[in-house]
């Protein structure tokens, strides 16, 4: 695999002898922080508010799926290319320009609600646009990242932006379900739309010179410069290690976990929309305690051993809910989950941010994020299929763990390269 060549002696000493800046004294962080803060808690208060517009008000809660679908469709579609873009042009004014028109298309739906006329298609054709604009701003964040702090405060950036992704999915329902409560859906749609506009504001503020390479891909033919990305990552052993492992992680566990905790709920726990919602929260928290320890370790040594080993025990952890039929212990182990899955996505991440070379960073991290959600509404398909053909949800979400495990087992001592990778 083509990775930065080792430095010269001299320069070698001067990084060895310079400090580490805090991470927090970092402008461009901190303007990233501040807009992946708001655009967070912009997302979950849209999803929130549309989910429960169109089951409260407009009595369609079997339509949903229609939303959804709306949205995954050309966030796949445009996640195969979004990483290509990201190397070739600024990544700050793909984000800016994501946010802010994300922001307008908010403006637009509070004057729809405004004049009357919301319907169940008034919310699939956002969906489809914010799917389109959701994958150009993650391929360009996850790419921009090692681009504003260095090596060794990869692990801390990483974590500090899904504590804070975490901690939005958590707060951000209960506080739009207050201000609709005591406000409007137009309150809670026109404040969704002022956080992503400051958002974007924050985001251009961002200070990041054009860099040789980015210059040396605007140049080369689009499509050439997408092979090259398939190919660096076709080429590497370690790279196509991590994408099949996305792929088991996301086609036989986070699938039917998204699809299966609300079957799991009414059929195995015999439990309500409340007992649903906690499970949730069990599982987020987990993913933000696991995101804050991360942070405070900032774990640079042996990350690929690390996320192995918690990812074995996180999928031990999810087949031992998956035979759970007490709430709160069911609540625990899904903790559990979420925290190894925090401790297998950000070391991963982080040591891949740091191994690419800088001129396919964004295509790499667009084939990951491509693999991580491209490969989830297959894998509805396949649990429907299974339940269909009359297997219990706790068989199929248990089944679906221990295949990782197996494989995460099996990479372990097989693949040395990756158990070892910094």
């Amino acid at each position: 695999m083509a990775v930065k060549e080792a430095v010269t002696a001299d320069t070698l000493t001067a990084v060895e002898e310079s400090p580490v800046q805090s991470i927090f004294k970092n402008k461009n962080f901190l303007l990233l922080w501040g807009a992946a803060l708001l655009s967070s808690f912009g997302i979950s208060f849209f999803l929130f508010s549309q989910s429960w517009y169109v089951v409260n008000v407009l009595n369609l809660e079997a339509s949903l799926g229609f939303i959804y679908i709306a949205a995954s469709i050309p966030r796949v579609l445009f996640m195969i290319i979004s990483g290509t873009v990201a190397d070739r042009y600024s990544k700050t004014k793909i984000m800016f320009m994501s946010d802010f028109i994300r922001g307008l298309l908010l403006i637009g739906l509070v004057v729809w609600f405004l004049f009357g006329g919301i319907t169940l298609w008034t919310f699939v054709g956002f969906a489809f646009f914010f799917g389109i604009l959701d994958a150009f701003f993650w391929a360009a964040e996850s790419a921009i990242i090692p681009a504003i702090i260095r090596k060794e405060n990869l692990t801390r950036g990483n974590s500090i932006i899904q504590m804070t992704n975490q901690t939005s999915f958590i707060l951000a329902p209960m506080l739009a379900g207050v201000i609709i409560a005591f406000g409007s859906y137009e309150v809670v749609f026109g404040t969704t739309a002022v956080m992503l506009i400051i958002a974007s504001i924050l985001i251009i503020m961002m200070r990041i010179p054009k860099s040789a390479d980015q210059e040396a891909n605007s140049q080369q033919a689009f499509w050439e410069t997408f092979k090259e990305g398939v190919v660096y990552v076709k080429n590497s052993r370690i790279l196509s290690l991590v994408l099949l492992t996305t792929v088991f992680i996301n086609l036989f566990m986070t699938g039917p976990m998204t699809m299966g905790l609300p079957l799991f709920v009414k059929n195995i726990l015999d439990g309500s929309a409340v007992d649903f919602s906690l499970l949730e929260a069990g599982l987020a928290g987990g993913m933000l305690i696991g995101a804050i320890v991360i942070g405070i370790l900032n774990l640079n040594k042996r990350r690929g051993e690390i996320a192995l080993l918690s990812l074995i025990v996180g999928g031990l952890a999810f087949a031992g809910m998956s035979f759970t039929t007490n709430l709160w212990l069911s609540m625990i182990t899904l903790g559990i989950f979420g925290l190894t899955l925090s401790f297998t996505n950000i070391p991963f991440i982080a040591a891949i941010q740091g191994m690419i070379e800088e001129k396919v960073i964004g295509r790499v991290m667009g084939l990951i994020s491509l693999a991580s959600m491209g490969l989830i509404p297959v894998s509805y398909v396949i649990t429907s299929g299974m339940l269909a053909l009359g297997l219990s949800i706790h068989h199929i979400m248990a089944g679906g763990a221990i295949l990782v495990v197996a494989y995460t087992i099996f990479v372990y001592f097989r693949f040395n390269e990756l158990r070892t990778m910094n």
